[in-house]
């Protein structure tokens, strides 16, 4: 009985949803709800008004339900449309009168079957009031909703301009056939499920309704609401649209209040001539063309791209002179004024990026380009072009038709981008690599593209090696050609001084576009340069199907860069200078989808490699170890760090590398954080080269010659340890290389320091104490970290026994200190420690006693000592 008083103020769209419950039939708790069946709808439910929900009269309580009928039938037999615009369900404000407009038709039994269905909400609104806003963004909430808060800043909501007077409205209405995706099982934002066309809707428990909202797009000039209706199959689509009436506007960048206010409409020239561009139009006149550029006199709208005062001037200066030069020239000149006249009324507001418009000469289109500017700069919000051309006022009517100004005069296009490569002689080397990396076909698609094209000049500037690969078509040439181009029109305009526009370019690669600042005596153009690096020469060389702007330098790129440049940019010289002398660095650059780990030049120092390099380099021609030696570190298939798993990996060489992942975290040890290759430490990784990757290693690899057995064997120092591997029988075990391990060895003097000690003492089992010092894992010295209780780490040993491993001055594991780390055996590494390893016996962890212990207690472990 509370619900009523609820909706003292109905909210518009909500009439129904509280409405009383005193004529159903009673709901027992555990009863389950009736579901409700329901058509396919767009992405919301909907809402649906009954006829007692209006201003003045209380709710009018819903028909008992039957069980044999569902509680709201959804939709009518016919498919009927009626648009509802937003002020007809809106309740009405104090001063306005009721709109005449026709009430959406009920039911009998008081239900509206037209939901009002749609699929974006968006709204463009510049500083309005804060109840407008917000009630643009959920309509349904009414303006007494934010009359009721007063008293708390958001006042009387205002009127806004699509509502007020000299406002025409437009509809238009699309039927098509909805898609499979459309019927498709859907949850709501409500938790409803829809379940195609014969769907059940499963209503929450405390309340069985549907909800609709506007889809509205704001405009200066323009507010453009969609309905969407989806009934057995078919989606009908209707579209309002208010704008300004003819002959009334709003100006620019005004408040969402401001009404449609009548505007002074001139006659086209003297239009132009308040733009600043009667000269065009009075050269038009002369040549006895402007009548046609009007339409003839036909009455079709019109659009005029006039180029300004200035810049028609200086055109035909420029082509006076050319015509003295040539004077047959003029009779073949296709006609420029018609280049500029385009059928129909355009407003760039409603233009898309890269829409094409047909002018009134045949076979010549322009190209309309819109660039959005950050709100910071403080200028116009977006920027437009007509085939590069910058156009500084837009949207102006006249009595014969729309005028925008431009800052040039549009000159006819006739080739697309590569064909324009093709005409210019100092492009000859950029026509000739794309040719050869068949990049060319993407400059003679219909698709937008824009491509910065260095001269000959700039590969001059090159080193060697990389512009012959270029010549050539090998190696990273198409992914240096990627690096500069774009796939879409990108036009010198989108660029404004004081300002850094990024452009991704088709390897996914940001550019970085910089205009400067002009000096006080400098005239013309402000310079662009791109990465700081190359300069734009000559810019918006404009193909019919994008843009040329040339540049005096090769943009680099590190995924394009042959790898040994990537070395060399990376301080690598060591590596880089040893793959120079050896004669194979062609090959190396060649080489694709491959993985490289390459030693430091801190790692290298001291190494034979370095001596000979030095001291006699010519011996390291063709060398046939150095080869073997440069190979072992090229593993085949390209993997980044993302993709490294513990494996064996083969090498170019023939041997296998060991891939080890390890956690520096001491509360995530299962994070994987630190990557070695066999043992030696990844310091830095994933530098991107032409399909092909180099990480960066803290030591030389080398391949591993012996097994674990072999390793004992062949030092001296091993020579009591490797006895007790005899007497266990464990030699098999140690020489199987099917497994991996990490031995730990005490040297022979800590067995002489241990037999002295323990003299007279029952020995030790061989058995068992071989098997401490062996883990069936690889644990590397760069896996050893630092911990401290309670994040303690350890290892087992193949006798079951857990081995604290940290690190103070050196890696710890047990008792005993690491002295020599990593040394690589065929199947495992083997460190050298400076004892023999003790483990501590299990600590007698007892829970902690309320009453001290009776008398003759002894504590046991730390926590005992502790409680």
């Amino acid at each position: 009985s509370f619900m009523p008083h609820l909706t003292h103020h109905p909210l518009p769209l909500h009439r129904t949803l509280f409405a009383p419950l005193a004529p159903l039939q009673p709901l027992h708790p555990l009863d389950p709800l009736e579901p409700l069946h329901a058509q396919a709808s767009q992405r919301t439910a909907s809402v649906w008004t009954g006829p007692g929900a209006i201003q003045g009269r209380a709710p009018t309580p819903l028909a008992p339900q039957r069980h044999s009928s569902h509680l709201l039938p959804l939709f009518s037999s016919g498919f009927d449309t009626e648009f509802v615009p937003l002020e007809h369900q809106q309740p009405q404000q104090q001063g306005r009168q009721e709109p005449a407009g026709p009430v959406p038709a009920q039911t009998p039994g008081g239900v509206d079957q037209k939901p009002f269905n749609v699929e974006t909400i968006t709204t463009d609104v510049n500083a309005p009031n804060p109840a407008i806003f917000f009630q643009q963004q959920f309509p349904f909430f009414g303006n007494e909703f934010f009359n009721s808060f007063g008293g708390f800043g958001f006042g009387a909501a205002q009127e806004p301009w699509w509502k007020g007077p000299n406002v025409c409205t437009e509809k238009e209405e699309d039927e098509t056939v909805a898609s499979a995706t459309e019927t498709d099982e859907t949850v709501d934002t409500f938790g409803q499920e829809r379940d195609g066309v014969s769907s059940v809707v499963r209503s929450p428990l405390f309340g069985q309704f549907q909800f609709s909202v506007n889809s509205c797009a704001e405009k200066p000039n323009k507010h453009v609401c969609t309905k969407i209706v989806n009934q057995n199959g078919k989606k009908k689509t209707l579209t309002l649209t208010r704008q300004c009436c003819y002959g009334y506007g709003r100006p620019r960048n005004a408040d969402f209040t401001t009404p449609c206010e009548k505007i002074d409409i001139k006659d086209v020239e003297a239009t132009a001539s308040d733009m600043g561009a009667k000269e065009f139009l009075e050269s038009a006149r002369s040549a006895g063309e402007l009548a046609e550029m009007l339409g003839g006199g036909n009455g079709k709208k019109v659009t005029l791209f006039v180029p300004n005062d200035a810049a028609f001037v200086e055109y035909r200066s420029k082509q006076q002179q050319q015509d003295n030069a040539n004077a047959k020239a003029e009779a073949s000149k296709p006609s420029i004024y018609k280049l500029h006249a385009v059928l129909g009324e355009v407003q760039l507001e409603d233009v898309q990026n890269e829409k094409l418009l047909q002018t009134e000469l045949p076979d010549q289109m322009i190209r309309i380009n819109s660039y959005q500017l950050p709100a910071a700069l403080g200028l116009e919000p977006y920027r437009y072009a007509a085939n590069c051309v910058p156009i500084e006022k837009h949207d102006k009517l006249s009595e014969q038709a729309l005028v925008h100004t431009l800052g040039g005069v549009l000159k006819p296009v006739t080739k697309n981008v590569m064909d324009i490569i093709r005409a210019r002689a100092d492009m000859s080397i950029m026509r000739t690599v794309l040719e050869k990396t068949n990049l060319s076909a993407m400059l003679e698609s219909d698709r937008p593209v824009t491509i910065f094209v260095p001269t000959d000049a700039a590969f001059d500037k090159l080193e060697p090696h990389l512009r012959r690969a270029l010549k050539e078509g090998r190696g990273c040439a198409s992914n240096i050609l990627k690096n500069h181009l774009l796939d879409l029109t990108f036009c010198s305009l989108a660029t404004v001084p004081g300002a850094k526009t990024t452009a991704y370019n088709l390897l996914g690669e940001a550019l970085l576009l910089n205009r400067t600042h002009l000096d006080k005596n400098q005239t013309g153009p402000a310079p662009i340069y791109i990465n700081n690096l190359a300069k734009v020469i000559d810019a918006d060389i404009m193909g019919t199907n994008g843009v040329l702007h040339v540049i005096d330098t090769i943009l680099p790129t590190e995924s394009a860069l042959p790898m040994t440049s990537l070395m060399t940019q990376k301080n690598l010289t060591l590596f880089q200078q040893l793959l120079d002398a050896s004669g194979y660095a062609d090959q190396f650059d060649d080489l694709n989808n491959v993985t490289i780990f390459a030693p430091t030049d801190k790692a290298l120092q001291g190494t034979e490699w370095a001596r000979l390099l030095k001291e006699q380099p010519e011996v390291l021609n063709k060398n046939q170890d150095l080869l073997e030696f440069l190979n072992y570190h090229v593993v085949k298939p390209m993997i980044k760090t993302c993709d490294l798993t513990e494996q064996s990996l083969p090498t170019v060489s023939g041997s296998s590398v060991r891939l080890n992942l390890y956690s520096t975290h001491a509360l995530f040890s299962d994070v994987m954080n630190r990557a070695t290759v066999n043992c030696a430490r990844l310091v830095h990784f994933d530098d991107e080269s032409c399909g092909s990757v180099l990480h960066q290693v803290d030591r030389p690899l080398a391949p591993p010659k012996n097994n674990m057995l072999k390793l004992l064997e062949a030092n001296p120092n091993y020579s009591k340890f490797l006895e007790l591997v005899r007497k266990a029988n464990l030699t098999q075990l140690l020489s199987n290389d099917s497994r991996s391990f990490t031995l730990l060895v005490p040297k022979n003097d800590v067995f002489e320091e241990l037999t002295e000690s323990t003299e007279g003492s029952k020995p030790a089992d061989p058995m068992s104490l071989v098997k401490t010092h062996i883990v069936e894992d690889v644990v590397c010295c760069a896996g050893i970290i630092p911990t401290n209780w309670p994040f303690v780490r350890s290892i087992e040993s193949i006798s079951g026994q857990h081995l604290r491993i940290t690190r103070d001055r050196r890696p710890k594991i047990e008792n005993a200190g690491v002295t020599k780390c990593d040394v690589v055996a065929t199947n495992g590494i083997l460190h050298e420690i400076n004892d023999i390893i003790v483990v501590r016996p299990p600590r007698n962890q007892q829970r902690p006693q309320l009453i001290p212990p009776g008398a003759g207690y002894q504590p046991q472990g730390d926590f005992d000592v502790f409680f």
